[in-house]
This record gives structure tokens, C-alpha cells and sequence, in this order.
């Protein structure tokens, strides 16, 4: 059925790399999982990370085509699938390195790795989505491969995660599929019966008001279990709290990127309507909000997971703040979430780094790490200052442009309020972190004897200079790709 919708659809040329890429995906992963052997594991790995770079430079030489019924490579996904791309790659010799330290057996590392594959792909499929329901699908489908990740220690707290997160997602993308349903009974009154979104947006000023309210509301609470942010964050939360630093890695990037992508491609569909102003003043809320949570709980933590987990609540709060304002917001926001997602994947890599010499979860437990591992706290520290915005951080272009553009709309109150909060957080990030560089560790709490790994380090430096590159000196495809995807809204 599928083959002869590809052969009969007009102007398509059978282009089929998407769902070539998936089978392929699918492949290694069974692979993966049966042959349960090191080798098998590191070529199947190397040979998904090979097709994950044939992917990101075919998209780029094929922008604003379509790849099948359901697929299209727009600036969006481009920019998220090259985001994407280069942390996965990190991420697997990052889960090697974390393996290594579980001492897990072959068996729960094919499982381990087997997931992570599927994982990966299904967040390229919601990228992608040229169709509303298939979008749906694959951030379901991340749900399944997510909750397989955080049940790989198969302990009670990861257990109970696990069951927590998948409910609790399953319940947002229940609210979400609603939000779908009422969209497809609206745009079904103008002729159109698929969900493509380039056929949504053709009839989309002619919509009616009231249902394209309804379904953005509920697209954007269902949504906001994976993006992280009000109204339902909290299990994202507890989910973090318990997964390996490797999968953390991409749940709180390449994750919160897929929930950032569904709201945003019903952001441009309801921009073309007469409710816009209405949406911006929802998505204000929903991001003043998100940061004042955020700010609120980090008074409170003393986990390091917790800790970078509601830290990337407070930048998806912002990002959220900068779609909101439309203009030079949008192109902010955009640029926060991607420069964020290098900046957040570092952290959680040197956080492995941290569990592997410390016993302890707790950041009281933690301390004199500069003595302990001077090129790792050196990289922690560089870590901090990226993650909190200040120069030479991109983080800091990316909010700078955000506030202006707050001021530029006259947004005052607004903007000394989410300062505020701000300034809030970066003295609650640089006292934890001190206490973890230069602390003296509790004579209870002995540190392991880990032989230390230069390359484990390496990741992060190049993650790090990326955000300080993109930001400071943004080269001109990068610019152009970010225009692109805000064209819409122009």
C-alpha cells in the first residue's frame, strides 16, 4: 500500500531515504539484540553513525523536498537531525565508557545499545514528519525506547521511573492525539483529508478560530512531557533522575528538541490564522512559568541529575519566552535550543565522569574534584560558565537576543521579572559547583580509585567550543538554515 501511494504521488521522484534509513536502523538494532557479541555491538554502532552522517548531508542537499508521502526535509529538522547526529556519536562511546563501568554483561549491554538505536531514530522520524498523526507516532514510539533505557539497571527506583514516565507520557500524548483529532475535523471542513502539514498551512487562514485554539492548547500540554516545561515537566524530571548520564545526555537535548519541534510546527500553522496574538500570550505564560518552577526548585535540589534537569526546564522556559515574541524572538529561541543542546550534552558527560569517582548522588557528597581530576573539573568549570550565559558562551548571544527582543516589544516587566529569576539561578549553580570543584570530601564518603581517561574529555571541549563558535562567530549556512526555518512567520 505504501509503495504504490509513493508511485503514484505527483512530483515525488520515489524518494525514499527516510524510510530506507529506518529499515536500515531496524536492522542493526535486531542485530544488536540477537547477536548479543562486542563485535556485532561496535560495528553495528559504527555503521548507524556512518548512516546518521549520510542522512544529515543528503537532508542538506535536498532542503524543502519531500522524501516520501510523509517526510520532508524542512530547515527545522535539518538543524535538529545535525544537532542530533553529532551528539549521538559522542553518546555511544560515552555508553561504552558507562558500561564499562556498570560491569554489565553482553546481554544488558545488546539491549542497552539495541534501544538507543531505535531511540535515536525515532526522534530523526518526528524531525522529519511532513505529517501531523506520523509525528504523533514517532514521539510516542520515543516514549517506548526511552522507557527501555531507564529500566536498563532494572532496580526499584528505576523501575518505578520507568512505569511513572510512561504513563505519565502516554496521558500528555493522549491530550496531544486529541489535539490532532480536532485539528484533522477542522482542516476536513476545507477539503483536506491528510494531516501534511504543507496542506494545513495552505488552508489555514481560512480555519476555524475556536477549534484551532482547542487543538493548539492541547497539542502544547501534550507536548510539554517531552519539551519539558509547565504543564506536565515533572516526570521528565524524575526521569532524568535515574538514567544513565549518556541517555540523559539526549533526553534533555535532542529530546526536548523533538517536543520543541510538534509545538513549533503547530505554532506555524496557527500563525497563518487570526488567533496568533492569542497563541504568543499562552506560550508567554507557559514559559514564565516554566522558568519560575525551574527557578523554585533549584533552591531545593541536592541531586546533580535533578539539578541539570531543571536547568534545562528554566532554558526551555526561555526558548519558549522568545517563540512567544515572534520576530528576532523565534530566531533566538532557536538558536538557545540548539547551542543549549551542546552545552546541556557536555554536562551530563562530565557528569559520568563524577559518578565514577564519587559513591554518592548528592552534591554535599561531593567535593574537591579539582584535585581529583584536574581536566575534568577544569572542563566542569567551563561547563558552568557555558550553561549560565556568560561570555564568551553563545548561551549569551542567544539571551541577550531573547531580552531584546522582550524590549523591543516593550515586554519590561516581563523581562526584570525573568532576569530576576536568572540571577536567581546562576548564584544557586555556582555554589553547587563550587562545593563540587573545591569542597573538601566528607571523610565518610571515600572516592573511588578510577584511572583517569584523557579522552573521556575531549567530547565536552568540542561540544563546548561549538557553543562559544555557533554563538559568537555563526557561520553562513548556520544563519541561513535558522532564517529558513522562521520564514513561515515572516
Amino acid at each position: 500500500m505504501i509503495v504504490l501511494k509513493l508511485i503514484s504521488y505527483p512530483d515525488l521522484k520515489i524518494k525514499i531515504m527516510i524510510l530506507i534509513f529506518i529499515i536500515f536502523s531496524l536492522l542493526l538494532s535486531a542485530s544488536v539484540f540477537i547477536g548479543k557479541n562486542k563485535l556485532i555491538n561496535y560495528l553495528s554502532l559504527s555503521l548507524f553513525s556512518i548512516s546518521l552522517i549520510a542522512l544529515i548531508c543528503y537532508s542538506y542537499m535536498h532542503i524543502n523536498q519531500l522524501d516520501s508521502v510523509y517526510y520532508k526535509f524542512d530547515a527545522i529538522g535539518v538543524l535538529m537531525m545535525a544537532v542530533l547526529t553529532i551528539l549521538s556519536i559522542f553518546s555511544f562511546y560515552h555508553s561504552y565508557l558507562y558500561l564499562k563501568r556498570k560491569a554489565n554483561n553482553q546481554k544488558q549491554k545488546a539491549r542497552y545499545y539495541a534501544a538507543l538505536i531505535l531511540f535515536i531514530t525515532a526522534m530523526i522520524s518526528a524531525y522529519f514528519a511532513e505529517n501531523m498523526a506520523l509525528l504523533w507516532v514517532s514521539i510516542e514510539a520515543t516514549s517506548l525506547f526511552v522507557s527501555t533505557l531507564l529500566f536498563h539497571s532494572r532496580k526499584k527506583d528505576a523501575l518505578e521511573a520507568t512505569w511513572k514516565y510512561l504513563f505519565v507520557s502516554s496521558v500528555g500524548l493522549a491530550i496531544a492525539f486529541i489535539g490532532v483529532l480536532f485539528l484533522s475535523i477542522v482542516v476536513s471542513q476545507h477539503g483536506i483529508n491528510n494531516l501534511n502539514f504543507t496542506n494545513i498551512l495552505d488552508v489555514a487562514k481560512d480555519m476555524d478560530a475556536l477549534w484551532v485554539k482547542i487543538a493548539f492548547v492541547l497539542i502544547l500540554t501534550g507536548f510539554s512531557v517531552k519539551m519539558s516545561i509547565f504543564p506536565l515537566f515533572a516526570v521528565a524530571i524524575d526521569a532524568k533522575t535515574i538514567a544513565a548520564t549518556p541517555v540523559n545526555a539526549l533526553m534533555s537535548t535532542a529530546l526536548v528538541n523533538v517536543g520543541f519541534v510538534g509545538i513549533y510546527r503547530i505554532y506555524l500553522i496557527i500563525a497563518q490564522t487570526s488567533t496568533l496574538l492569542w497563541a504568543q500570550h499562552i506560550l508567554m505564560i507557559v514559559g514564565i512559568i516554566s522558568v519560575f518552577i525551574a527557578t523554585i526548585q533549584l533552591t531545593r535540589v541536592r541531586r546533580l541529575k535533578r539539578l541539570l534537569a531543571f536547568s534545562s526546564m528554566e532554558h526551555m522556559g526561555l526558548v519558549i519566552i522568545g517563540l512567544s515574541i515572534g520576530g528576532l524572538g523565534v530566531y533566538a529561541a532557536i538558536l538557545h535550543l540548539i547551542l543549549h543542546s551542546f552545552a546541556k550534552a557536555g554536562l551530563f558527560f562530565q557528569l559520568g565522569s563524577i559518578r565514577s569517582y564519587f559513591k554518592s548522588i548528592w552534591i554535599e557528597d561531593n567535593g574537591n574534584y579539582f584535585k581529583i581530576n584536574p581536566l575534568g573539573a577544569l572542563v566542569l568549570l567551563l561547563g558552568v560558565i557555558i550553561i549560565l550565559a556568560i561570555p564568551p558562551s553563545g548561551l549569551f548571544v542567544s539571551e541577550l537576543l531573547i531580552f531584546k527582543a522582550l524590549f523591543i516589544n516593550r515586554n519590561y516587566i516581563i523581562a526584570i521579572i525573568v532576569l530576576s529569576m536568572l540571577s536567581v539561578i546562576i548564584y544557586i549553580f555556582i555554589k553547587r559547583f563550587s562545593h563540587i570543584l573545591y569542597a573538601d570530601v566528607s571523610e565518610d564518603m571515600q572516592v573511588n580509585e578510577v584511572q583517569s581517561n584523557p579522552y573521556e574529555s575531549v567530547s565536552q571541549f568540542v561540544l563546548f567550543g561549538l557553543v562559544i563558535y555557533l554563538g559568537v562567530n555563526p557561520p553562513l549556512f548556520f544563519t541561513e538554515l535558522i532564517n529558513a526555518a522562521i520564514a513561515l512567520l515572516n
